[in-house]
């Protein structure tokens, strides 16, 4: 009875790591690159904002500098209680304040924008975070892609180092990197679907205009992307346009990643099953794949829970298969992080700094504890000062 027991927790403690595994090895290859943009549909950018007047007028500057005459900036300046307003109206984008203190969020922000679109037939709507900056081409590419692909979009979204990054906001780093572009490029080829991320998304407007943007979620976005495939709607992910976010300091980066890790945690039961029943339903058996995705838990949490079943199977009860199962998925995850490592994180995270990597676990066990003690449930505007 024991020796079932423990080979059913192995098997459901590697299938998570073996998922993994497999999305690194299959996402550590660049896309093949595209045809030079020519041209692309209208795009309205939005901008929900929160307090964001220390570092909006960048990203404002940012946006305008790739937009034509056709092209429309709306910064949401939600609930704000600093200058963000001001400074997004001083440097020409059309602002909407909002004030519903019960109601805050980028959902409800993107809610109330609705009204202020301009009509188009083609007009692609394009949401970048008021701390974000849209690298070369990256709204034009966007708005391409919606166009080309008659769905929504999901663009690259990276960390930016700030100068004189800790060992633990590398690795941070790196661990944003696989999330958002290594498993993204896996799920596109795999399943042919991606997830959204929240910055540099993008809807074609006859799609954003029937969204139910809802609010109060701590990964509002994940859930919609989810909610969206599961409905029928393609979602698809463009490795091309590129948006840059400042990393957190150290310090800031433990609020962040719990706010993250603890509703991606709770997302598991949401995301999952929904995906799988529609998978059953429709026929559309590619969703399996997303659902497998969905059951990944955060990459450390997983592995240390992995790595104390596997001690207590080995030295406490002596159950050698089972151990061996968590053995083999482990070297499977190693190999897959360390080519996608090869392939894209060399500079973002030098080999000479790999002896961090324990002390990062240690660093982030706290977190997936108080999943259990003391569970985040709402958002909390991240400082991103060094």
């Amino acid at each position: 009875m024991l020796t079932t027991v423990a080979w059913i927790i192995a098997l459901s403690l590697s299938l998570p790591l073996i998922v993994l595994a497999i999305e690194c090895a299959v996402g550590c290859v660049p896309a093949t690159p595209r045809p030079k943009l020519r041209d692309a549909p209208p795009f309205t950018v939005l901008m929900p904002a929160h307090d964001e007047a220390r570092g909006i007028a960048e990203a404002i500057r940012a946006v305008r500098a790739q937009m034509r005459s056709q092209d429309q900036l709306i910064v949401i300046a939600d609930n704000c209680s600093d200058a963000t307003a001001r400074i997004a109206r001083a440097l020409g984008a059309t602002v909407i304040e909002r004030f519903e203190s019960e109601r805050r969020g980028k959902g409800y922000a993107l809610e109330a924008a609705r009204a202020h679109v301009d009509p188009h037939p083609h007009r692609v709507i394009v949401v970048v975070d008021a701390d974000c900056i849209p690298q070369r081409h990256a709204l034009r590419h966007l708005a391409a892609a919606v166009h080309r692909e008659r769905a929504a979009v999901q663009a690259t979204n990276l960390l930016s180092l700030p100068p004189g990054a800790s060992p633990l906001v590398r690795v941070s780093c790196f661990a944003f990197l696989i999330k958002n572009l290594v498993r993204q490029r896996a799920l596109q080829r795999i399943a042919g679907s991606a997830l959204l991320q929240g910055t540099g998304m993008a809807f074609p407007q006859s799609l954003y205009s029937r969204i139910d943007w809802g609010g109060g979620s701590l990964v509002e976005d994940l859930d919609l992307g989810v909610r969206l495939i599961a409905a029928g709607e393609r979602v698809v992910f463009d490795e091309r346009a590129l948006f840059l976010s400042p990393a957190s300091s150290e310090a800031a980066t433990v609020g962040q990643r719990r706010r993250w890790e603890h509703g991606m945690i709770g997302a598991i039961a949401r995301n999952a099953p929904l995906l799988l029943r529609a998978a059953i339903t429709t026929g559309r058996h590619r969703l399996l794949i997303v659902a497998l995705d969905q059951i990944v838990p955060p990459t450390v949490m997983m592995i240390t829970i992995a790595l104390v079943v596997w001690l207590a199977m080995l030295i406490g009860f002596g159950l050698a298969g089972p151990a061996l199962a968590l053995t083999l998925a482990h070297a499977a995850l190693a190999v897959g992080l360390a080519a996608a490592w090869w392939s894209a994180g060399r500079q973002l995270l030098p080999a000479d700094m790999f002896g961090q990597l324990f002390r990062y676990m240690i660093w982030k066990l706290p977190i997936g504890l108080q999943f259990l003690t003391r569970r985040e449930g709402r958002w909390i505007r991240t400082e991103r000062e060094p």
